[in-house]
């Protein structure tokens, strides 16, 4: 049997963990978006444009 396309797992999982940024809860504590709705601060600045008030405008 031929185990040599699992000898790499490991180093998949770490270049994803690498990769892959941990969203924060910081720049906009206290918007009604984050501390109620769970929006992330990559979220707000991606979706509204950094302004969490925009959360209004969603439908």
């Amino acid at each position: 049997m031929n185990t040599d396309r699992f000898d790499n797992i490991n180093d998949f999982d770490e270049e994803f963990d690498n990769y892959y940024e941990q969203p924060t809860y910081d720049d906009y504590h206290g918007s009604y978006a984050q501390d109620v709705e769970g929006w992330s601060d990559q979220d707000i600045d991606d979706v509204f444009d950094g302004d969490p008030d925009m959360y209004w405008n969603i439908d």
